[in-house]
C-alpha cells in the first residue's frame, strides 16, 4: 500500500504523467521491483499505462488529494467491490460473527479462485483489508474478521461507480 501511494505521490510531481523506467531510475529501483505497485494502482484505477509512460487518473488524483481517513474510505469502496474482496467478505460473513480463521480463507481461496496463489493472496487481502478498515486480522491466533465499513461522507467515485 505504501509503496502504491509513494509511486501516485511521484507521478503527481511528474505533473500526472512519466516514464516507468524514469520512476524506477529516480527511485533508485528495479523496473520490476515497480511493478507490484503499477499493477496495484492500476488495478484500482489510480494510474493507467501507455506505451511505458505511467498516468496518473483523475481518480487518483482524488485519491492522493484526501487525507489518511479519506484515503481509507475512497479504498473501502472501491475495494469491497472487487471480485476477490466480495468474495472473501461474503465468504467471512457466513461465519459465527463475521470471524474465520486464516487456514480457512486460505482454503476458501484455493478452492474457488484456483489461479490465485492463496497465501500470497491472503497476505494482500490482509494488508489492504486492514488499510481499508474493511478486515481485522489477529496475527496471534489466526482469526480474520470483517469489520464495519466506515460510513460514507461522500459520494462514489466515477471508479466507484463503474464496480457497481
Amino acid at each position: 500500500m505504501s509503496q502504491m501511494i509513494g509511486l501516485l505521490e511521484v507521478l503527481e510531481d511528474f505533473n500526472g504523467r512519466v516514464d516507468a523506467a524514469k520512476v524506477a531510475d529516480d527511485l533508485l529501483l528495479e523496473l520490476d521491483d515497480l511493478l507490484p505497485a503499477v499493477d496495484a494502482a492500476d488495478l484500482l484505477g489510480f494510474l493507467k499505462v501507455d506505451l511505458g509512460d505511467l498516468i496518473l487518473t483523475d481518480e487518483g488524483k482524488r485519491f492522493l488529494s484526501r487525507g489518511s481517513s479519506g484515503r481509507k474510505r475512497m479504498l473501502n469502496r472501491i475495494l469491497s467491490k472487487t471480485p476477490v474482496f466480495k468474495s472473501v467478505i461474503v465468504f467471512i460473513k457466513h461465519h459465527e460473527d463475521a470471524e474465520t480463521t486464516k487456514d480457512d480463507v486460505i482454503d476458501f481461496l484455493r478452492r474457488e479462485m484456483p489461479d490465485l496463489e492463496a497465501e500470497s493472496t491472503f497476505r494482500w487481502l490482509v494488508e489492504w483489508g486492514r488499510y481499508a478498515l474493511l478486515l481485522r486480522y489477529d496475527s496471534n491466533n489466526g482469526k480474520i474478521k470483517v469489520v464495519q465499513p466506515p460510513a460514507a461522507t461522500q459520494p462514489p467515485t466515477p471508479q466507484e461507480s463503474k464496480l457497481e
